[in-house]
Order: structure tokens, then sequence, then C-alpha cells
């Protein structure tokens, strides 16, 4: 049991379980041998080394497990009057789970206080945990004390069977505890976007049938009669028919809601991966790369857009330039899908036409056909037991939804945008569309306006997440326009990051994956270049100042820290913690520091000179980490060894020392260091405002979290 673990997998979005004999069969509880009961939680038949004594503390916990499930442990969640769907107090679920708990387990299975307390904190870890959350199983039991009865009485290993005990009480007793009264998901209410949310199961499920209902009756999807046998009409099916049945609506994928702001919602469908084998997959990949083939669309970067876009800005005197970011609503549920067949048999003759290949065009021939059959398939979704076909566009979560939403607006842009799309040397624009978000940028204001008048054509406008930043009678203005997580002043054209990129708690942002296992592959792979992307759209001289380009390094080496404080928070002791810091030197004072030098000399104006001193970033990249250490509770024992670094490496306010202000990839001074350039006057006064971490930024402190 040294593999990685999660825990909250028993209990996430687990609509469908009804009563608690839905997960341990009565006959395990009843049976009168505690030796069944015991291989029930061992999974195994060694339980004749277990000594008598433990042996009884196992009976007891069945008789009070039999005892106190009879009302699925209803008695302990009083639910209350509020008819409007609310996440629900994880301290009020983690207190009467307790209580039931101790209810369950009886006193001589602790052994002593401290262990009962231990269990409590677990039983927390369980409550609190994030969507896939993994755990190391052998960190779970650091502390327990296996020097009382009945724990050193056990002759074989107690460790591994205080293991399994824990891992049973998780999936067959806390678990069904919390999902029999409570339906956990994640949801869209805030940028913690792996924070799970608790609410009342009845409370959930009406929500739940009313938008389904909703759906049904508003045609976007059928219920499928063939699926949806009623008990009487099952009567009539031999078993082996109802057996198939039961195997074909499994392999049909669940219908989950996703919570947005004012208790809006967005439906997706998840199919499982493992379905699917290898030939399966090779044909998934074909046509998918048919898909963009017909689609036409060249795989364009933002940042590449925009840099020529400014160059053709300032080359025309910086014109005042008009924003535009919308986006669609429902993009998917919103494509009308007898006009997507008709763009798909015109895509296709249209290639058809221009390749000249005779064995390109029966191949091309061959998957047009295959992709027409393959989409002619109902679209199946389960809702509880219920079996509906999705009549209406596609459903978020279908495996060709992104590639034919592609394909469908852009067809539809080159109609509707055609006059915004066209570039020509004396105007300065651009156009994007990246899924459903719109930017569009122009130097006229009778253009910018003609563009809102063509966004009329979709139907499914968001009009609320449209933003301008000039006058209009119904849209709101900014001057600051985010896109795609990107900040653009529109007055100054400077790029930054948006703020949600790093606010709100980084735990939320960190998928704890099973490569915890691997502790220091796990850390260099978050903090890290492939954790921490460098481009050249904000760390471009061209059009940011160099003053802004200093606050996205310090920025950037914040986000590094704040990972690397809340995952060693997590999962490392202090004494690891120290042995970590070696390698965020390496990763990031060193190598992510020289990604965006690189970054930098590659994107600015030939003839400026970006002076700076490979200490200006490795001061920074420990000040950042001084800052979150600082404020991680569990991380403040690294601030000295912190503080040491920092100092080190302070040529612009600590005393001077020769050093290499430049070094080559072997390590060897390049160039020596220039005390002007090292205490740049002007660099002084932007790195004092260094001493704060960006406005924003949320430090792990496991005792705030909700």
């Amino acid at each position: 049991m040294e593999s990685p673990v999660c825990l909250s997998q028993y209990f996430v979005n687990k609509q469908n379980v009804r009563s608690f004999n839905n997960i341990i069969k009565c006959d395990i509880l009843k049976h009168e041998s505690v030796v069944s009961f015991a291989e029930f939680i061992f999974g195994d038949t060694s339980v004749s080394d277990l000594p008598p004594d433990f042996i009884n503390i196992l009976s007891d916990i069945k008789i009070n497990l039999r005892n106190k499930s009879k009302l699925d442990f209803k008695e302990y969640f009083s639910e209350n009057n509020i008819l409007q769907l609310h996440p629900v107090d994880k301290e009020y679920i983690l207190s009467n789970c307790w209580k039931a708990l101790s209810e369950i387990l009886p006193r001589n299975f602790y052994g002593s206080d401290k262990n009962k307390k231990h269990i409590k904190d677990y039983l927390r870890t369980v409550v609190y945990s994030m969507k896939r959350q993994n755990f190391l199983p052998q960190i779970m039991i650091v502390g327990w004390d296996f020097e009382v009865v009945p724990w050193k009485n056990l002759i074989t290993n107690a460790k591994l069977i205080l293991l399994k005990v824990l891992f049973w009480l998780t999936k067959y007793v806390i678990s069904p505890m919390i999902c029999l009264n409570f339906y956990v998901t994640t949801c869209k209410l805030d940028a913690n976007e792996n924070k799970l949310y608790y609410f009342w199961k009845n409370q959930w499920q009406s929500f739940y049938d009313k938008h389904v209902s909703k759906m049904v009756f508003s045609k976007v999807m059928k219920k499928c009669e063939p699926y949806s046998l009623g008990k009487k009409s099952k009567k009539t099916h031999n078993l082996a028919d109802r057996l198939r049945l039961k195997m074909l609506k499994k392999g049909i994928p669940k219908l989950y809601l996703t919570l947005k702001p004012n208790n809006d919602c967005r439906p997706i469908v998840c199919y499982k991966n493992e379905l699917l084998n290898q030939s399966e997959k090779y044909k998934f990949k074909e046509r998918l790369k048919f898909l963009r083939l017909l689609t036409g669309k060249p795989p364009l970067k933002l940042e590449n857009q925009y840099k020529t876009l400014h160059t053709k800005w300032v080359a025309a005197n910086k014109p005042k330039l008009y924003f535009i970011k919308t986006d669609l609503s429902n993009a998917f549920g919103c494509i009308n899908r007898e006009k997507l067949s008709k763009i798909l048999s015109e895509k296709h003759l249209n290639i058809q036409k221009t390749e000249k290949c005779i064995s390109m065009k029966k191949k091309i021939a061959q998957q047009y056909r295959d992709l027409v059959t393959e989409l002619r398939k109902p679209i199946l979704i389960r809702a509880g037991s219920t079996v509906y076909e999705w009549k209406e566009g596609l459903v978020q979560g279908y495996k060709y939804s992104p590639a034919l939403s592609e394909l469908y607006y852009t067809y539809l842009d080159e109609i509707y945008f055609c006059e915004h799309m066209k570039l020509t040397e004396n105007q300065v624009k651009l156009f994007i569309r990246v899924v459903d978000d719109y930017l569009y940028i122009t130097d006229s204001l009778a253009d910018a306006t003609s563009f809102l008048n063509a966004l009329s054509n979709y139907r499914n406008v968001n009009y609320e997440k449209t933003t301008v930043n000039f006058p209009h009678e119904s849209i709101k203005q900014s001057e600051d326009i985010i896109f795609l997580g990107y900040c653009y002043n529109t007055e100054t054209m400077e790029v930054s990051r948006a703020n949600n990129i790093f606010a709100g708690q980084m735990c939320y942002k960190i998928a704890f994956t099973s490569g915890i296992s691997e502790i220091h592959k796990f850390i260099e792979s978050r903090i890290g270049q492939s954790g921490i992307p460098i481009n050249s759209h904000i760390f471009n001289l061209n059009y940011n100042t160099e003053e802004l380009i200093w606050k996205h390094i310090f920025t950037t080496f914040c986000l590094s820290a704040n990972k690397l404080c809340t995952i060693m928070a997590i999962l490392c002791n202090e004494q690891e913690m120290k042995n970590i810091l070696w390698l965020y030197k390496k990763r990031v004072a060193v190598k992510l520091s020289n990604s965006m030098i690189e970054m930098l000399i590659k994107n600015k104006p030939a003839d400026f000179i970006f002076m700076y001193c490979i200490n200006h970033f490795r001061y920074l990249s420990w000040k950042a980490l001084y800052l979150c250490a600082k404020q991680t509770p569990k991380c403040t024992g690294l601030v000295p060894a912190v503080n040491n670094e920092l100092r080190k490496s302070d040529c612009i306010f600590g005393k001077w020392r020769e050093h290499a202000r430049r070094i080559n990839t072997n390590g060897e001074c390049e160039r020596k260091s220039i005390r002007e350039i090292c205490r740049r006057t002007d660099l002084r006064k932007i790195f004092r405002e260094f001493d704060v971490l960006p406005k924003g930024f949320e430090c792990y402190h496991h005792k705030r979290l909700l």
C-alpha cells in the first residue's frame, strides 16, 4: 500500500447512491461470525493472525455500524429548511461525521487520546480534500502510537493493518455517510477549480431534476425509450435481455451539471477513455485530423498576431484603438445540426475539387463517409437510470464537440465577419476567436460598431461578459480588457497577466496527482517552466515598459514560490522542505531566470539595450520565496535559509562584492558585474515595490481553508 491514493474519489459526483445497503450488503453486518467481516475489511484471509482483543474490536465496529446505519446516517445531519441551493459549511459536515464515527469506533480501538485525535485529523483530511487529490499512505499514519493496546499486541504488520482499516473506513463508512446526505462536486463559482463543494442531497437532486426537465421540455434532449424501460416493461423481457440492457446502459456516459454563478449551470457528459480500444483510439485521432483539414484554419499564436498588430499600430503613429471582447453562451449547445451537416458536405466538396491526387481523393471521401456515419449515431446520455438522446446542438464532453464547434464557428465567422477579417495595409485591426471567446481590435469606431452589429447574427452572444473600451449605451466599458488570461491596457497596448491566474488559494489550482510519489519530479514539473510558461506575450519589450517587465518577472517568481510553499506545506515535513531548497535554486533561481532573460533578449527593439545583472533575477526569485514562506505557516522554518540566499544575491541594495553579471551554460563567468548596472537608481526604485506580494496572492494556510 505504498502507491498514492485519492480519498475523494469515493464520494465526489456520487448522485445515484440511494441507501447504505447499496454499498455494504446486509449479510456482512448481520452475519454472526466476525471473520467474514474482518476478511471484508482486509481483503484477504490473513485474519487468523489477529489477536482475540482486536477481533472483539472488529465485532464491536460491525455491531455499531449495523445499528447506526439503519437510517443511512440521516439522524446525524439535520437538514435546514432553506430551499435555495447553497454550499454547506465543511465544519458542520466534519463535526457530524465525527459524531457518527465516534459512535461506530469503540474507545478501545484507539488505545489513547492521541490516536483518537489522529483519527479526527484524518477525517478532517478526507472532508477537506480536493478533487483528485492523492495522498501518500505512509504519511497518513505518521504520529500514530503503536505502543498502546491493542496495537502493540498485533503480531503482523500493525502499520499495514491500520492503513487497511483507515481506507476501509474511508470507502465504506465516511464516504457513504457523506454521499447519502450530500452531493459533492466542483463548481465554476470562483477561481478555485479543484475545490469541492457540499450540497444537501435532496436540494441538489431537486435542482438537477428541474434542469433535466427543462432540457426535455425545450427539446434539447429526448427520453430514449428502448433504454428506459419501466419495472412493468422489464418483467416482460427475459433475464438475458435485461442483463444486456444493463450492460449497454453502463457504457452510456452520465450527465453532470457544473454549477455557475446565479444558480446557472453547464451540462457536461463524462466519457470513459478506457472503454476505447487501440483501434477506436486510432480512428478517433484520424477523424480529428480530418476535421482540422476541413476547418482549414491555420494554428496562429495569439502573441504573434498581437506583435504584428503592435508593429502596425506604431507605424501608423499610434492611433486610438477600439477593443471588443465577448463570448458565446452555450457555444456547443447552440450549434445547428442541419447547418453543420451542410458545412461538412460543402467543405468536403471544396477539398475534392482542389485535390489532384486520386488516391488522396479516395481516402478523403472514405474519411468523410466514416465521419458522417459516426455523426449520425445518436448522442446518448444517462441521467440517473434514465437514458436520453441529445437532440439540440452538441453536448460538452462529447469527443467530437470541440472539433465540430471549431469547424462550425470558423465557417460562420467567415460569413458574418467577412469585412472585419480582411487585412489591409492601411488599417490596424485584429480578429481572434478561441473556442467561444472573441477579441476584435480596430482603429475605426465605425468598424467597431459594425462588428457589434455583425455579432448580433449569433443568437447566443453573452452581452453580460462583453466589454469595450469606448462608450456604448448597453455594454460595459473598461480601459483594461481581459482575454484568455491576459490583461490588455487599451491606452498603452501593454500586456499583463490577468489577476485570476494567481487569485485565490493556490492549492486549488494544483493537481495533486499520483505523481506525488516522486516528490522531487512532482515539484520540478510544477514550479519550473513546464508549470509556469514563459512566452513572448508578456515578456516583450516591444510593447511593455521595462518597469512593467520587472513586475512580470517578480510576479512569475511569486507564482513559482507560492506553488512550492503550498506543495511543501501539504506534502512535506520541515526537514524535507530544507532538502528541497536546492531544487528551487536549480529550477527557478537559475533555469526560470535564464528562460525569462532569453525571451526578453529575443523580443526587444533592435536599438534597446536591456541592462541587467543575473543577480537581479536571483534576488527577486529568493525575495518571492521569502515573502511566500513567511506567510505560509508551515514553511516559516525556511525563512532563515532563504534570507541567507537573498543576502548572497543582493547586489542592488546590499554590500557590494565582485561577481558575475552574466554566466554561460557551463556556469562560468561570461561578463563581470558593473557596479553602475547592479545599483541602477531606477531599478532600486522599482525593486522597493517588491517588499509585498502582488495584489490577489493568497498563501496556503491550512486553518483558513473553508
